[in-house]
């Protein structure tokens, strides 16, 4: 095999995610427009961190997930095909940023929260739903043989199993909406990691052949309970273990603790990654 034969395809296919980021730019500056501010305005005179990190992951999260759905879709993977992932994954993702804001961070506007008021907070954890879909997009469309529209419906149960995770978490920490309001970074780097972590379980269990609905539903639910159970008690051990001297909550909530907050984010994704190759 020639040397030049083994690079057309990864050149290729950089070449094509290059184009879509070029397209993405234009849909987020569009969307920007529509929705009432202009995002280079933003992005270059008001130094806008919060709406630069909520594009940022916005492009990252359907790149991940158009090549998730990419990769494993049949027939002949041309540039056609390539076009409508790419589209169908920034659709997608473009659905989950207002199921993040109207069931998620849904106490307080998005677009207030990062255009008007710079909080990197709240677009660091709407940048973590995105790429907690994209997980979630990857395992839905796993197997297309049973169709898009069974792969949009595990898509919608993704999605909703990552409402429910950040239920879950607010029950726990009390006191996350006001901080994630205060601008409180550790708070949301917290949050943003459990629902990433989350949306790496997701994606892992709704994967793979179906065994009939009821069967699979069975099993989505014993997963995620047992994955929520071994994230709690985790949590708890590893605090008590390293923050003897401290209650870690407190550390994250009150403090705004980074360094508290960034450990948290450390066992809650590395647990999962082990908990997903077990």
């Amino acid at each position: 095999m020639e040397w030049h034969s083994i690079l057309i395809g990864p050149l290729t296919l950089a070449l094509g995610v290059l184009l879509l980021l070029v397209c993405l730019a234009a849909f987020l500056w569009l969307t920007g427009k529509l929705e009432g501010y202009d995002p280079i305005n933003e992005l270059l005179m008001r130094d806008n961190a919060a709406l630069g990190l909520r594009y940022a992951l916005f492009a990252i999260a359907v790149v991940f997930s158009m090549l998730g759905i990419f990769d494993r879709g049949q027939g002949d993977a041309g540039a056609v095909d390539f076009l409508l992932h790419a589209i169908l994954a920034t659709l997608l993702i473009y659905i989950s940023r207002f199921l993040n804001d109207w069931f998620i961070l849904y106490h307080f506007s998005n677009n207030r929260e990062v255009v008007q008021e710079k909080n990197v907070a709240v677009a660091l954890v709407e940048g973590a739903t995105y790429m907690a879909s994209a997980y979630v997009i990857g395992g839905a469309f796993y197997d297309w043989e049973s169709g898009l529209l069974t792969a949009l419906l595990w898509f919608i149960i993704g999605q909703l199993m990552l409402v429910f995770l950040a239920l879950v978490y607010r029950a726990v920490a009390h006191g996350t909406d006001k901080a994630l309001d205060d601008h409180n970074l550790a708070v949301a780097i917290s949050l943003g990691a459990f629902l990433l972590a989350g949306g790496m379980i997701c994606g892992t269990v709704i994967s793979g052949p179906s065994t009939g609905w009821r069967n699979d539903l069975l099993i989505v639910a014993a997963y995620l309970a047992t994955w929520i159970v071994t994230m709690l008690a985790a949590h708890w051990l590893s605090g008590r273990l390293v923050f003897r001297t401290a209650h870690m909550a407190d550390e994250v909530t009150e403090q705004r603790n980074i360094a508290a907050a960034l450990f948290k984010a450390v066992i809650f994704i590395s647990l999962t990654l082990g908990f997903t190759h077990g």
